[in-house]
């Protein structure tokens, strides 16, 4: 299992694994572009946001790639490190919401807690 995700929506997986992220809920009435963007312990973009259109579902799937989440290091000589990620739905018209996962606190994070990698592949 490269990703686990808990019921509040914080992920951990192994530095340079590749897993999807399922956004569930969204309104089937539109066709939204929805964003997903991480982030360092400084508020250091880590790659590029990534995004998906809805095609009017009520669910997406981000695939991140190995080489994706192997830009989230560790450093040496600790157990793991600690990100943040965010996810927006946007519509045409300007309407923009970031989704609170696991919480109705305006102010809580989702993490992604990467541990390093243990062997690499191809």
């Amino acid at each position: 299992m490269a990703f686990t995700i808990d019921k509040d929506g914080n992920i951990s997986l192994i530095q340079g694994d590749s897993g999807t992220i399922v956004v569930n809920g969204l309104d089937t009435g539109k066709n939204y572009k929805v964003y997903l963007a991480i982030q360092d312990k400084h508020r250091k973009p880590v790659g590029n946001e990534l995004y998906v259109s809805s095609n009017k579902s009520d669910s997406v799937v981000f695939e991140l790639t190995g080489d994706f989440t192997d830009l989230m290091t560790v450093p040496k000589n600790e157990t793991c490190e600690i990100y943040y990620y965010g996810i927006k739905q946007c519509y045409d018209n300007g309407y923009e919401d970031t989704f609170i996962i696991g919480s109705n606190d305006i102010g809580y994070q989702n993490t992604i807690t990467v541990f390093p990698k243990k062997v690499e592949g191809t």
